[in-house]
Parts: structure tokens; sequence; C-alpha cells
């Protein structure tokens, strides 16, 4: 192909100008040319990817047009293309001479860096060879050194080794007379200063297993080792026969040396677990022992025989015997009546066993003292603090670490305790798995098994308190603790029992759909006096025994709930409004309720006696029956305060206040009817539930011959509890007697249009309304002119004789307890002394008559709706005489007691 010579050759100094119009000038052509070939239908076969030639030449071969034709067609195509490429290289030819001048100088930098390599690697190489040599013998020397100081080494704890062993055995052999330790000559060894032997040894073993690796292998420590083996055995040996020794004759010099020995061989802390271990064996072991079936029968049928040898003749005697040995035909049961002997034989067998629980304890605390008050002559360290792997303070006391608490949970006896309760624990739940007569007795006199453990632990604590050392036990009952927790498989059958046994009463109480009666009542109050005596003294089974009185309690209070519930009381509710004696419903209830009062009643006192944790129990149950009670007291009481609020209270409304009328011998007509209504109450209600007549009716005795009864039984009464005319019942009528004085108060306070004579006589009913309730009401106790119940009357009834300047004064000289309920009592009595022309009043504001008044006021919880209502009254009003300015001051004082409070 020929290739035109470029204008640059000719005129250099126009390549820019050249270049570029060539560019422009071909540009338009050489694409044309690409598009022309690309559409041409001829060429289209070679734009394919899948293009043959094979193929194609055969397809041109097997064509109507030759071979000529298709021959002059690709020469055409490659003409154009040449055309196309010449044209496109000429169009980027200062991008192409760009390009060739940047590959030559690539090739230059890629020479120089070629030869810089070729240089480097000379250079190492050259430095590789001058190295080599020297950096082998610095790794030779290097190596030969290790092993040099290794092998000093090794010599230096050699010559240690051979050392501590010539006085290891100037020490054995000196000591012993030259006698083979392998003889175990004991009449000459006990010369030898095991102390110090001991710490050779210690030594020894340091120096052996210094660096992680040992000195086997080295014939003259190897030929001493096996001596070295027999000695150690033999200072192990007698330092334990030493501890042993001192810790029976309970000798601190002894025990003191044989610790020293054993701290010099490092193992202060295995030998003490060792001890702390095998006294909680022997402690376990005894406890085990004692309720061995086998050995009980045996020692019972001794005690058997040698009665009888006292009683009867020999002949007798061998027939008691044989008769003796054949009363057991199992272990489940003992017959013959033999079980009191059995039982003795039980507890004294028991008892044995804590006295060996008390001297294996007192023991391990003999150790414990001795490790509190000895140190190692040298590094002066305190041998507890070894144990208890703790640093000694700066001034070696054990007691000033600053965590005690935590140091005390580890001391020797405290692991003795642990031990010792888990052992008991596991024992006590096989003895309580396996039916049978130890079990039995265990369960009848579980209290006196408490007593026996915490007999021990009392002169546990009694007998090591020392000064300056720790206790036998922990000082905040700790070990107590774990004593009781080992009997719990035993104790929670025995509270379940006792829970059984309370609940007897109450569910033959309540059998075949009758109610506790007057018996009933006193065989559960018995009971419950039986259960706690037998745990008295024992603070942690007294609060058990509380919780399943508590639980008994509120059982009886939920059968009592559920009888009551059966009752429907709409229509007894009728009786009272009447003023008619009780039906049979209303009086089995009452019944029930008097008998839940009485229990209270007794009870409540008894209860105040208690520690907190079982009264808090028992007052949970007390309280529980109260809420029983007063379920069943509660429609009588109802519909005694609806019956006089509703159609007697409201009627001072309907009284005549203004025009002058004297009072009346027995007050207002509304009076005389809260007087009739109370005492047909208290005569057909409560001096039936007072007196027992309810109950006596239903079954039961009469309260007087119950409470004499109940006082008067030994084993059987509640010793030491009387009635104190408290109770449910009682508060029920403080309750009402409360409620209908402020339903009278409420009521009287609304009463408008009151001229001074209708004063007198409001304050004359005040004074019968009072005697009326004391008369028919007063039944739970006596009750002062100023006491509370009774503040708000009596404040209101002097209200009747204050003029405007002594109304404050009045609210000073209230007792009452609600201070607020007062102040809105006088300024609602205050409308009546204002000129209705002028004011108006709340209810009247709110369109509704004083009864409508009364009932939306008693019905608001919160003072400040009320307050609200009379400030809008005072508000709107356009009066400033002295009565409004006085109920303007007694607003803004309430204001500011509602605001406070």
């Amino acid at each position: 192909m020929d290739v035109p010579e470029h204008p640059q050759h000719q005129q250099p100094q126009l390549k820019t100008q050249t270049s570029t119009t060539t560019t422009t000038a071909t540009s338009g052509s050489g694409d044309s040319i690409v598009l022309a070939l690309k559409t041409d239908e001829r060429f289209q076969p070679f734009l394919r990817e899948d293009f043959s030639p094979a193929q194609y030449a055969s397809e041109i071969l097997a064509s109507s047009n030759g071979v000529q034709t298709a021959s002059n067609t690709l020469n055409e195509g490659i003409n154009i293309l040449e055309k196309a490429v010449r044209d496109e290289v000429t169009r980027s030819y200062d991008v192409l001479m760009n390009q060739l001048t940047g590959i030559e100088e690539a090739e230059k930098i890629l020479r120089t860096l070629r030869n810089g390599v070729n240089s480097l690697h000379q250079t190492t190489e050259k430095v590789r060879t001058e190295i080599v040599e020297p950096h082998r013998i610095v790794s030779a020397k290097t190596k030969q050194l290790e092993r040099l100081t290794t092998t000093v080494d090794v010599l230096h704890r050699v010559v240690r080794a051979v050392k501590l062993m010539q006085r290891l055995r100037v020490c054995v052999e000196n000591s012993s007379g030259g006698s083979s330790i392998g003889g175990r000559n004991n009449d000459k060894s006990s010369n030898i200063d095991f102390a110090k032997a001991a710490k050779l040894i210690h030594e020894l073993r340091e120096v052996e297993l210094d660096a992680g690796d040992s000195l086997v292998g080295v014939e003259c420590v190897d030929a001493q080792r096996e001596w070295v083996v027999q000695v150690t055995k033999l200072v192990r040996r007698e330092a334990n026969e030493a501890l042993k020794k001192g810790m029976e004759i309970q000798s601190q010099a002894d025990v003191g040396n044989a610790l020293q020995v054993h701290y010099n061989l490092d193992e202060l802390s295995i030998a003490v677990d060792v001890q702390v271990n095998q006294y909680a064996s022997i402690a376990i072991e005894a406890i085990k022992e004692s309720t061995d079936w086998q050995k009980i029968q045996s020692a019972a049928s001794l005690m058997t025989s040698k009665s009888s040898a006292a009683m009867n003749n020999s002949n007798n005697n061998n027939t008691n015997s044989n008769s003796t040995s054949n009363i057991y035909n199992s272990r489940s049961g003992v017959s013959g009546g033999q079980e009191e002997i059995y039982q003795n034989v039980l507890w004294e067998r028991l008892e044995s066993c804590f006295e060996v629980v008390h001297e294996s304890a007192m023991s391990v605390w003999h150790l414990q003292r001795v490790l509190a008050k000895k140190r190692d002559p040298l590094s002066h360290a305190l041998f507890l603090d070894e144990v208890l792997k703790r640093e000694s303070p700066s001034d070696g006391s054990y007691m000033h670490v600053s965590n005690v608490t935590s140091a005390v949970d580890d001391l020797p006896c405290a692991k003795f305790w642990i031990i010792l309760g888990k052992g008991m624990m596991d024992h006590m739940s096989k003895t309580h798995a396996s039916a049978g007569f130890v079990r039995d007795v265990l369960l009848q006199g579980f209290p006196h098994l408490m007593s026996i453990i915490e007999s021990v632990h009392d002169r546990c604590s009694k007998d090591s308190d020392a000064k300056g050392v720790p206790a036998c036990v922990r000082k905040d009952g700790a070990d107590l603790s774990i004593l009781r927790r080992s009997t719990d498989a035993i104790s929670h059958t025995f509270f379940s029992r006792s829970y059984n046994r309370l609940s007897e009463p109450i569910t033959a109480g309540f059998s075949s759909g009758r109610n506790m009666s007057r018996d009933d009542s006193n065989k559960f109050l018995a009971r419950i006096r039986e259960e706690m005596v037998s745990v008295e003294g024992h603070s942690s089974l007294v609060s058990s025994c509380a919780g399943g009185v508590s639980k008994a309690l509120k059982l009886l209070a939920q059968k009592a709930e559920y009888s009551i519930s059966s009752t429907d009381w709409t229509a007894e509710k009728q009786r009272i409004y009447a003023g008619e004696p009780p039906s049979s419903l209303q009086r089995m209830s009452l019944a029930l309720a008097t008998e839940l009062n009485y229990i209270v009643d007794l009870l409540q006192p008894v209860v105040n006696q208690y520690s907190t944790v079982p009264k808090t129990s028992l007052q949970a149950g007390i309280d529980r029956m109260k809420e029983a009670c007063f379920a069943a007291l509660a429609p009588i009481f109802e519909a005694l305060e609806e019956k006089v609020e509703k159609f007697i209270m409201m009627r001072v409304h309907d009284e005549d206040w203004e025009n002058n009328s004297d009072p009346l011998p027995g007050g207002s007509s509304y009076v005389s009817s809260l007087t009739t209504t109370l005492k047909l109450f208290q005569e057909n209600y409560l001096n039936g539930l007072i007196s027992g007549h309810f109950s006596s009716s239903f079954g039961g005795e009469s309260s007087a011959s119950s409470h004499q009864a109940s006082s008067s039984r030994g084993n059987g009464g509640l010793q030491g509890i009387s009635s104190t005319s408290s109770g449910p019942i009682f508060e029920k009528c403080g309750g009402t007697f409360e409620n209908i004085i402020d339903s009278f108060v409420r009521n009287a306070s609304l009463v408008q249009k009151l001229s001074i004579s209708g004063s007198n006589r409001l304050a004359k009913d005040c004074v019968e309304v009072e005697a009326a309730l004391r008369s028919h009401l007063l039944f739970f106790g006596p009750l002062s002119s100023d006491d509370a119940k009774i503040a708000n009357l009596h404040a209101f009834k002097r209200l009747m004789f204050c003029d405007n300047k002594q109304i404050l004064s009045v609210v000073g000289k209230s007792n009452s307890p609600d201070a607020d309920k007062m102040l809105l009592l006088e300024i609602h009595h205050l409308y009546s002394q204002c000129d209705s022309t002028k004011i108006t009043t709340p209810w009247a504001r709110a369109g509704m008559n004083p009864k409508q008044y009364y009932t939306w006021w008693k019905s608001q919880k919160d003072v400040k709706e009320v307050l609200r209502g009379v400030q809008g009254s005072l508000d709107a009003s356009k009066a400033d005489d002295d009565v409004t300015m006085t109920m303007r001051e007694l607003c803004r004082l309430l204001d500011d007691t509602v605001a406070v409070r």
C-alpha cells in the first residue's frame, strides 16, 4: 500500500495548520466510508460474530455469480478500508506521534532502571558474601552462650540442691543418731527438727522445679532423690500425727508446731482443709448413727431388758428379752406399747450425737484460734491470712482486713458448718423419705429437735467467745440458718401437718352447709394456742407457725365470705327499714359475724405481743378476718345508715325553723324517729351481736359462758387471752356512729331561715341526737365530750350561740381531724343568717333543693369542688355585711388548709 508523503516533510513551520486542515477535510469522508461499508449488504457477513471464512468461500463457489465477481467485490472493499485507514492515520497524526515519543522515553527509563537493579543485585550478593560467615559464627557463639548459661544455672541449682540435701541429712541423721529413714525409727525420729526439715524440703522442691524443668538425670541429685522422698513422707506423717494429737488434747503449742511444719512444706491450707473435713465427717457420722434404726432397736431392747430384770426373776427376764426382740416385725412401726421407750432412746441418741457435733466444732475452732495467733518466725505471716489467701496488713492483725465480712465466710469454722449442714440435709432428707418410726418421731418432736440444734449453736457461741479471735459461729446467725435449713424436709412436713390441724375445726364448722358455732371457734382458738405454744422459744419456728395460722385465718375468712355471699340482702334490708327482727338468713350471717368478731377480739391482743415478723404474718390473717366480718355486717349497718339518712335526717328540711317555737322535750320529730330506729336496731341486732345470742341460737354457747369456758380450760383454751370489747363489730358501730353524726350536721348546716328559737331547738336536737347515739350505738368504748368522733357535732352546736365576731373562734375550738369539713359546715350554716335578696345559695344557683345538694355534697370526695361552688356564690353576691365578710374569710382559711394538705 502506497502512503503519500506528509506535508510535514516540506513545510515543518506549517505543521499545526496543515494537520488541522487535513483532519477537517478527511473527517467527513472517513466516517462516510465506514458507514457505507457497515450498510452495504455485500459486506454484512463479515460483521457477524460467528463469521466463518470456509463457509463464506463455500457459499461463493456455490453461487451463480462466480468467483470473479466475488473477488472483485472483496478487492473493492479492501481498497475502501485501506483508504479509510490512511485517512484515520492522517487525521490522528499528532496523537500517534505523541504516543511514539512517550514510548521512547519509557524505554530509556526502563533501561536505566534495569541497570540500577543489576547494580543493586550485585551489591546484595557482595554483602551476602561478606556477612554469611560472621553471622554463622555469631549464631554459633550465641547458642554456645545459651547452653553455657543454662549449664551454669543448672550447676548452681545442683550445688544448691546438694547443699540443701547435705543440710537435710545433717538435720535428720544427727537427730536420729544415724538411723535409716526407711526403717522408720519413731523413737529417735521424734528428736528431728521437723520444722527445719520441712523448710529444707520446700526449698529443695523450689530449686528442682525452678525455671520450669527438673534436675532429673543429674546423678548426684538422683542418687539422693529417693531418700528425700522418704524424708518428706516422714516429715508429713509426723506433722499429721502431731497435729492430730494436738487437736485431741487441745494443745495450742503442739498444734502450732504442727502447723508450722505444714506451712514450711507449703501445705498449710491442705492440712487445715483435711482437719475441717475430718471433724465434719465425724459429726455427720454421729448424726447418721444416732438415727440408725437397728442401733435404736438394740438400745431400746437393752433398756427394756434392764427394766424387766429389776421387776421380774431371771425366767421372766429371759421371756421378756425374747418377746422384746420380736416386738419389731419391720422398720416402719413399733408394737407392744413401747413407743415411749423408743422415743426416749432416739432423743437421747440425738442429744448425744450433737454433743459430738459440739466437740467437733470446738476442735475446729481450736485450730482456727491457733491459726489466728500463730505467725511464721521468718516472714511474720499470719497463718490465718495464708489460709484465707490474703496478705496480712501492716499491723499483722487479721481483724483489720478491709473486707472482714468476706473473710469470715471463708474461715475454717464457717467451712465446717457448711459441710455439716450439707451432710445433715442429705441425711434428714433420706430419713424423711423413708417412712418409719424415726421420721414420725422427728415430725412429732420437731420443735425439740430445733431446741437441740439451737442449744448446740448457743453453746458453741458461748464457749468460743474469746477476745481477738474469730468465734466458732458467725454473729449474723448464718451458721444457725445453715443448721435450720438442713431440716427443711422435716420442717415443711411439720408445718404442713400443723396447717392441716388448724384447718380441721374450720372444715368441720362449715360442713354440711352450716356455719361455725362457738364450740368450733373455741376449738380453733385452742388449736392455734397449741400450735404456737409448741414452737415457743424458736423465733424461726414461731414465724413459720404464724404463717400457717395466718393461712388458716384467711381460709376461715374465705369460707365465711362464701357463706355470706349466698344470701340475698335485697329483701332482708326491708326488715331493717320496717324495724322488724332479723330473719333466719340474717341470723345465720350475724351469727357468723359474731364468731369472726369473737376470734379477732381474742387474737388481736396476743398478736401484738409477738415480734415484727410473726406479728406481720398474723396481722395479715386478722385483717382478712376483719374484712369478712365487715362483709357480714355491712348489709345491716348500710341499711340502718340509709334509713337514717333518707327517711329521718332529710326531714330536717321539712321542719319550721323560722317561726318561734320552744324546743320539744325529746327533740324534734325526726329526732324521735331516730331514737326509735336506733332502739329497735339495738334490740333486734346489736344486743344479739354483742351478747352472742345469734351464735348460741345456732348451737353455740353464749358469750359469757364461752369466755368463762375459754379462761377456765387448761390445755384446751386460749390462756392469757380475754375479750376487750373490741373487734370488727365495735369498729362498725363506731363507723356508723360517725356517719350518722356527719349526716345530721350536714343537713342541719343547710337549714335556711333559722330564727333564734329555731337555733335553740336545733341546739337541743344536737343534744338529743348525741344522747340517742350514746344510748343505743355506743358499744365501742367510752367517749369523752371532746372526742374526735363528736367534735363536729359539738362545734356545730356552739355555732347556734355565736355571733359573727365569734364565729371564727369556733374553728380553733374544734377537735375534729377534718378541719376542712368543719369549715364547710360553718360556711353553709352562715347562709341562714344572710339576706336572701343579696346572696344566692350554691344549691339555689345550681337549681337544686337542700336535699339534692346534700346528696351531691356527700358524693364529693374533693373539698375543692364544694368550695368552688361557695366561692362562686360569694363572688356573685353584692352583699358586704359582716356575715358575708366572715364567710369570705372562712373560704380563704379553707383554701389555705386544702392547699397545705
